[in-house]
C-alpha cells in the first residue's frame, strides 16, 4: 500500500508506541519510535518525474527486547505498509543497554 507521510505518522501512533520526529526528548520513556527523512527517489516517465518517493527510517528504540516494536509491526501489517526487515543495533546511554529496532518505508507525496 502507497502512503504519504502523514498517514504513516498516523500509523505509527495506532501502535500505541509514542513517535518522534527527528529525536525524543530526554523525558522519553521506552519504548518509542523516532523517525527521520533519508533520501528521496523519483519515477519518471519521458525524463519527467512524476511520483516523488521519500524514504523515513522508523526506529523503535527500547532498553527491552524485540518483542517492544512487535506493536510496531502488527499495525504496519494491518494496514498493508511495506516496510523492510528490522534489524537492532545495540548502544550505552547512561550506562543502560539500549537497542534501536530500525525498518525503512518508502511514502509518495
Amino acid at each position: 500500500m502507497q502512503i504519504n507521510l502523514g498517514q504513516l505518522r498516523e500509523i505509527m501512533k495506532e501502535s500505541g508506541i509514542p513517535v518522534f520526529r527527528d529525536g525524543a526528548p530526554t523525558t522519553a520513556e521506552y519504548p518509542y519510535i523516532v523517525y527521520e527523512y533519508v533520501n528521496e527517489t523519483h519515477k519518471r516517465t519521458s525524463n519527467k518525474v512524476i511520483q516523488s518517493l521519500p524514504l523515513y527510517q522508523i526506529a523503535v528504540i527500547t532498553d527491552g527486547t524485540e518483542s517492544d516494536y512487535e506493536p510496531l509491526k502488527e499495525t504496519f501489517n494491518k494496514y498493508g505498509v511495506s516496510y523492510d526487515m528490522f534489524f537492532g543495533i545495540p548502544y550505552d546511554e547512561n550506562d543502560d543497554t539500549i537497542t534501536q529496532f530500525i525498518t525503512n518505508v518508502r511514502c509518495v507525496i
